[in-house]
């Protein structure tokens, strides 16, 4: 009589530990996406693929990844809408798992809308110079 209950406590308790840990991994991906981004070069694909990767690391995850509010999509020239620039003094990185879409063993539909949200911004730390190059010659 108390197996079935046991085994349902057991189901439900497992499930939200894994959602907990998709809590701590989104945040673990914003740090070190933000921190990927600021060296010199790194694109918002480069970006993107980094924190899915983290993400990935217990399963794929169903992900919406922002950078900088950018999406990576291309606009008409093909260029990347938002991408970086030497100029940009902040970066920042959003995740948004929905949990429907990432449950294993409770069905999805228990979750409704419910979303893991991650934001991340930080500061960059290129160097600006002390001069200006055309005062240089």
């Amino acid at each position: 009589m108390v197996a079935p209950a046991f085994l349902i406590v057991i189901t439900i308790c497992a499930e939200f530990a894994r959602l907990s840990i998709l809590r701590n991994l989104s945040q673990n991906a914003c740090y070190e996406t933000c921190r990927f981004i600021l060296s010199e070069g790194a694109t918002i694909a480069d970006g993107q693929t980094r924190a899915q990767s983290i993400l990935d690391r217990v399963g794929t995850i169903d992900a919406d990844i922002l950078i900088n509010e950018a999406d990576g999509s291309r606009d008409s020239d093909g260029n990347v809408i938002g991408e970086l620039q030497f100029d940009n003094t902040e970066v920042s990185c959003e995740i948004t798992i929905r949990l429907a879409d990432n449950t294993v063993i409770l069905p999805g539909a228990m979750f409704g809308d419910k979303t893991i949200n991650t934001q991340m911004s930080m500061r960059t730390e290129r160097y600006q110079g002390f001069f200006d190059a055309e005062d240089a010659n």
